[in-house]
């Protein structure tokens, strides 16, 4: 999989324009603040349906102006493909797959598929079970319809749930509804728990692999934690329901849903210290690297070929050696790079310089 054209207007700081990477590795060079991230970014809008970089879409509009157009053309094991969104003050964004408008967000996942990486993703590793959460959810989404759909069913349940624990003046009056949400939630949690162990279990032994190559002598464990049990959908369900109505006045007292798959997470571990806690900055980056190395593997194993890989200004946190190894991964991988260093010049690379919002082709 590989994207061949990249069309933006009015997208943040970028000039109307249409870039036109090729397989292999795009070196997108310049300073800070120029377009660089941007660019890349409206690829994984594209993807997504989302920016990896915030949730609002108007911040994507450029300054002054009422909308914004991406388009980004590909091309994949099933041949040529198209994505358009238009982004509007007031509105909801249009998508569009092969010029057919598409109705869900959900309906977009799976047709261009990403890996992004930027020096943030460490906080994956460091920070709130929160960031490991979206994590998954990004992989899975992409590559899983159905679980895209359970997660908005089961969030907006909570949503409602948690409404009406703040709202009702007593846990009598709070008990008589609350069984209406709690089906749902337990429902559609338990197929986000069951795929979410079976991910991280697809993911270790990859992501062990490719610490190993990293590090040579490091050995990193991967495991995801949560308090329903069960291995089946129909079985975490009955634990999850159980959960829920069991901790059902305690909910009350504290006015929000305590249990379920929205506190879950993922442990990790090298040679048996958690380095979630414990590990130093260049632990952290090497896991993070090792994750991003997995989820190409996963993804290829998943949809029979390699996602695009976004690296948005990653190199200055890796060593020369580990910077090797992530640009020749694979040849068949197609790699869009930013960078404000300058980077040795690789046989195959197509190199842009971008400045004041405009992407040029290096000669």
């Amino acid at each position: 999989m590989y994207v061949t054209e990249i069309f933006v207007a009015d997208y943040r700081n970028l000039k109307s324009q249409t870039v036109a990477p090729r397989q292999g590795l795009n070196v997108f060079m310049g300073d800070n603040a120029q377009g660089k991230t941007n660019l890349v970014e409206s690829v994984c809008l594209c993807c997504l349906g989302k920016s990896p970089r915030t949730g609002r879409d108007a911040d994507l509009i450029a300054w002054g102006k009422k909308q914004a157009f991406v388009r980004v053309k590909y091309v994949c094991r099933y041949g040529e493909g198209e994505i358009s969104i238009r982004l509007a003050e007031g509105m909801r964004k249009q998508i569009s797959v092969n010029s057919v408008p598409v109705a869900k967000t959900g309906d977009l996942m799976g047709y261009l598929n990403c890996v992004y990486f930027s020096p943030d993703e460490i906080k994956i590793i460091s920070q709130s079970p929160s960031e490991r959460r979206r994590f998954m959810d990004m992989d899975l989404c992409q590559t899983d319809k159905n679980y895209f759909y359970s997660l908005v069913r089961h969030n907006k349940a909570l949503a409602q749930r948690n409404n009406l624990l703040k709202k009702c003046a007593s846990f009598e009056e709070a008990k008589q509804q609350l069984f209406m949400w709690d089906g749902i939630i337990a429902a559609e949690g338990a197929k986000i728990v069951v795929r979410r162990k079976e991910f991280c279990a697809r993911l270790k032994p990859l992501a062990q692999k490719a610490h190993s190559k990293l590090t040579l002598e490091e050995d990193l464990q991967i495991d995801y934690v949560t308090a329903i049990e069960g291995n089946s959908v129909k079985e975490a369900e009955a634990c999850y329901l159980e959960l829920l109505q069991k901790n059902a006045e305690k909910d009350f007292r504290l006015r929000h849903t305590t249990v379920g798959c929205q506190r879950d997470d993922v442990a990790f571990s090298v040679n048996g210290t958690d380095v979630r806690q414990f590990g130093s900055q260049g632990q952290l980056r090497t896991t993070a690297l090792s994750l991003k190395l997995a989820e190409l593997a996963l993804f290829r194993k998943i949809k029979g070929e390699y996602p695009v890989l976004i690296l948005d200004d990653v190199l200055s946190e890796l060593d020369a050696d580990r910077q090797k190894r992530l640009l020749n991964f694979d040849d068949r991988l197609q790699i869009l790079l930013t960078t404000a260093t300058p980077v040795n010049k690789k046989e195959g690379a197509t190199f842009f310089s971008v400045a004041g919002g405009t992407v040029s082709v290096q000669k």
